[in-house]
């Protein structure tokens, strides 16, 4: 087990995660980054923003960096027009 730490940069500044967590592999802290961003983005959304420029910065116990999760790769963002089709048909109707 290794310890990894989840440090956020964003529009609000650059946050140091001081406790970090203990994790088995790179692969588990990449995902742990993924949901954390997830929840920063799902937090924004709330008070009717986003702001996909952020990221998380992990690091081990030397505050070597590991990786980096963009928030904009932790979501698929689809725009444009709506699917075409018709609404599926209510069971109760």
């Amino acid at each position: 087990m290794s310890r990894y730490y989840f440090n956020v940069r964003n529009g609000h500044g650059f946050t140091l995660d001081e406790e970090g967590l203990e994790l088995s592999s790179d692969q588990d802290a990449r995902m742990q980054a993924i949901i954390g961003a997830r929840s920063l983005m799902s937090a924004e959304v709330l008070e009717g923003r986003l702001d996909l420029r952020g990221q998380i910065e992990v690091t081990d116990d030397d505050n070597d960096e590991v990786l980096t999760v963009r928030f904009r790769d932790a979501v698929d963002v689809n725009e444009g027009k709506p699917p075409i089709g018709k609404p599926p048909i209510a069971a109760n109707r």
